[in-house]
């Protein structure tokens, strides 16, 4: 009796165990429900291949152009009484610069100078001596020398100004770059009173980054634009001299630009230069689908099989819409992510949404 009361007790053991198991899978009691991961959803865009336009800005001077500053100096040792123009004027030609007058020790070579009509006298009456026999060879020789001499100063200094108005006028029309001297000082034989630069040979100085030289060729057109002038007219140059030379300072490239007749730009005024750069049959991609990564390098985005494929790339041309990026596994037609890339990694599925 005993024994089978144990069996009866075990078998309903069994058969209360079975349903509650079955009660548990029929309701999912007691099991943690097993949710799928979220397949990120990307909107994409065509590879294309085609012609892309960039703008590259750089920035410089008006400067005069290499070598071709005009100094203004005296033959003689001069004073100067008065500066008659100031840096940055405007002088059209034969417009007096400086007033001078002779030094102490100028006013004595230009009186001696002035004896020259004496020194032709004393060669005439020593000529005639000579004619006569009552002069050697070495006497008329001295007396035209000296006479020679007397005359060629005399000329020279009165070339140089001296016994004029004492005005040093200006022998050409363009923009006061540098006055050296000052009121009241002397001035040696050949020292610089005053520099000028023509009006066409004032021209504009940008430095370039080394990698966008290759739009700023020789004869390349570029616009200058004055920075701190912003009603100014914007000036189509042309590309004069691109150096062979990285600045130690800069790093930048020095590019020389020619400006057209008539430009008045501000001489030592800040510019910014331009440049339209085209790249023809290139691989491009809206600027969206590029994202920079932690190795200072650019990566895209692509879907093959709904499944992500991350693309290292370099970058090329670009403006605010396009990039131009190079890479040998990145083609024409390709479907480009250009919405959702940021959460993307290598393989992983994704939806495109239509």
């Amino acid at each position: 009796m005993k024994k089978r009361q144990i069996i009866i007790v075990t078998i309903a053991v069994v058969l209360i165990v079975g349903a509650l198991v079955w009660i548990a899978q029929r309701f999912g009691i007691g099991q943690e429900e097993k949710k799928a991961a979220p397949v990120p959803e990307v909107q994409v865009a065509k590879v294309e291949r085609k012609t892309i336009t960039e703008k590259v800005i750089a920035y410089g001077s008006v400067v005069a152009q290499p070598g071709k500053t005009h100094s203004v100096s005296i033959a003689f040792e001069t004073r100067v009484r008065h500066i008659l123009v100031a840096p940055g004027q405007f002088v059209p030609k034969d417009d007096p610069l400086v007033e001078i007058e002779l030094s102490p020790g100028a006013q004595v070579q230009f009186q001696q100078a002035r004896n020259a009509a004496a020194a032709r006298k004393e060669f005439k009456q020593t000529q005639e001596r000579f004619n006569l026999k009552l002069a050697t060879n070495q006497e008329l020789s001295a007396a035209e020398k000296t006479a020679r001499d007397a005359e060629a100063q005399l000329t020279a200094l009165q070339h140089a100004g001296a016994g004029g108005d004492n005005r040093i006028h200006s022998d050409t029309s363009g923009v006061i770059a540098k006055v050296d001297v000052q009121d009241g000082q002397i001035v040696p034989p050949g020292g610089p009173l005053v520099e000028i630069v023509a009006e066409n040979e004032i021209e504009v100085k940008l430095g370039v980054e080394a990698e966008d030289l290759s739009a700023a060729q020789a004869g390349a057109p570029i616009t200058i634009v004055p920075v701190n002038d912003p009603t100014a007219t914007k000036v189509e140059g042309t590309v004069r001299l691109v150096t062979r030379r990285i600045d130690p300072t800069t790093r930048l490239v020095d590019v020389y630009v020619a400006l057209p007749e008539g430009t008045k730009l501000l001489l030592d005024g800040y510019v910014r230069g331009e440049i339209q750069r085209t790249e023809k049959d290139v691989v491009v991609v809206p600027r969206s689908a590029v994202l920079p990564n932690e190795s200072r390098e650019f990566e895209v985005f692509t879907v093959a099989n709904n499944r992500a494929v991350k693309h290292t790339v370099k970058i090329g041309a670009e403006n605010p819409q396009e990039m131009q990026v190079i890479a040998d596994d990145l083609h024409e037609g390709d479907s480009v992510v250009t919405v959702g890339n940021y959460e993307l990694e290598d393989g992983m599925a994704v939806e495109i949404k239509k």
